[in-house]
């Protein structure tokens, strides 16, 4: 299609002796995903434990906001930058030992700031070094976790891991908040970065123990130089990721629609709490946040007990458009339920719109060209996030609030959709025209036929004979 590189592959699949749980031949039994799915989980929660907690430290510390925010962008742009400069090591790497090294090169990093805390030499660029390194390191499970997924749970079985995962990833945005607030007055900083330390070496025994299926891969060029040669190696693998993309208007589309989501995530993540602190106080700002929490946890088991539509697109459709409604709902009125409700219905729809997006891209992407797609996919999607952290504080500051002041422009035309005007009125004004965007651009995408027909008109990718498994 369009030109696209056909893909080289070994000649047939062998089995290499090694250890592990099991040694059966073959695609391994669920269980075994399970025990992987676990180690994750329990990784990415004590990441999420220490990056909240250090942050919290700091500005205890510190007392700048500023330099809060710096470390949370210190915490997320690196993976975004790196991920999709990954995607090649992925497909042509030993995928096990590659998760190893990432969750080993973020533990060594864990490690580190743990000794220049207790060195009291911690200073402002090794924080933001490590914890960026420490980001770019975890980057690699943005495509090798999904593709691991793809190789060791059979078709039929997806949707069930994929929900896994989402409810992985419920728990630890959850669970990490709390744990944080409850441990940090207790065992401080250290024993936070203590905990990070040992739940990276669960995942790295969990990883040692289960023996991973490995499929044929691309057989690599001619070997190339360090520096500029393997730069120039890893932007033409993420070119080959965003080529199978743009290639393919159904996948091209999905991209675009996941990408809007994940920047009208980032604009609520950021205005969400002055928006309720305008009539509101912070023992309510909690309860709004749990019931975020609360609502993407209840997707995850629906999810579980459901496991989607067998048209996956028509699913990740009906969730975002259903986003969308929740967005501007949960702005028509400055009610904490109101706002608690619309926060529980768009973190409600994310696990159910991220699995089956997850799954469709599963079956229709070429198990040996997973990795580049989706490093590039992830990168594209998430890349939308920091851009919205940018541009929230501007756009409510500048824009939409002036706008809904009282006696502003718009005030007395729009207020009676957002519940008045005045503070936070202009921020529930933004979250509204982002709701109905989303509503229109679901709409869009319903209309054209690439994107609403992909699972038709994109063949699936044809399965892997019974892979080897490395141990």
């Amino acid at each position: 299609m369009g030109g696209f590189p056909p893909i080289q592959r070994d000649q047939g699949m062998r089995t290499e002796p090694g250890h592990g749980i099991d040694d059966d031949p073959g695609r391994p039994p669920f269980s075994r995903f399970v025990l992987l799915w676990s180690g994750q989980t329990v990784s990415g929660m004590g990441s999420h434990l220490h990056g909240f907690g250090l942050g919290v430290w700091m500005y205890e510390h510190t007392q700048s906001t500023s330099l809060y925010a710096l470390i949370a962008l210190a915490s997320f742009a690196p993976g975004v930058l790196v991920a999709p400069l990954l995607g090649g090591v992925v497909d042509r790497q030993d995928l096990r030992r590659v998760m190893i090294l990432g969750h080993a090169g973020g533990a060594v990093c864990t490690l580190l700031i743990a000794l220049l805390i207790a060195l009291d030499r911690l200073s402002l660029g090794a924080i933001l070094l490590l914890v960026a390194a420490g980001a770019a390191f975890n980057s690699i499970q943005l495509p090798a976790f999904p593709k691991a997924t793809t190789l060791m749970v059979a078709p039929e079985q997806l949707p069930r891991a994929n929900g896994l995962m989402q409810l992985g990833v419920a728990l630890a945005r959850i669970a990490a908040p709390l744990l944080s607030g409850v441990l940090l007055p207790v065992i401080g900083v250290m024993g936070l970065l203590a905990i990070d330390l040992v739940t990276a070496g669960f995942s790295l025994a969990v990883l040692q123990a289960v023996r991973m299926p490995a499929p044929a891969r691309d057989v690599a060029p001619a070997r190339v130089s360090l520096g500029v040669s393997l730069a120039g190696r890893a932007l033409q693998d993420a070119a080959v990721g965003w080529r199978y993309i743009r290639e393919r208007p159904g996948l091209l589309g999905l991209q675009v629609l996941l990408t809007w989501m994940s920047f009208n995530l980032g604009i609520l993540q950021v205005l969400v709490t002055p928006l309720i602190l305008s009539f509101a106080d912070v023992r309510t700002l909690g309860a709004v946040m749990t019931a975020g929490g609360v609502g993407m946890l209840a997707g995850s088991l629906l999810l579980l007990a459901w496991g989607g539509s067998r048209q996956r697109v028509w699913s990740v459709f009906g969730f975002v458009l259903l986003q969308g409604v929740f967005m501007g709902l949960g702005a028509t009125h400055a009610s904490p339920w109101v706002v608690g409700a619309g926060a529980f219905g768009v973190l409600f729809t994310v696990p159910v719109i991220m699995s089956c997006n997850q799954t469709l891209w599963q079956r229709k992407v070429p198990t040996a060209l997973q990795g580049r797609v989706f490093a590039v996919h992830a990168a594209l999607s998430g890349g939308s996030i920091p851009i919205a952290y940018l541009l929230s504080g501007p756009l409510a500051e500048l824009v939409f609030e002036p706008l809904m002041a009282p006696g502003g422009p718009l005030a007395s035309a729009l207020g009676p959709w957002v519940g008045g005007a005045g503070p936070g009125r202009g921020i529930a004004l933004l979250f509204l025209l982002l709701g109905a965007a989303t509503v229109l651009l679901v709409a869009a995408c319903m209309l054209i036929p690439g994107v609403r027909r992909v699972e038709q008109a994109l063949p699936d990718a044809p399965l892997e004979p019974a892979p080897r498994l490395t141990g």
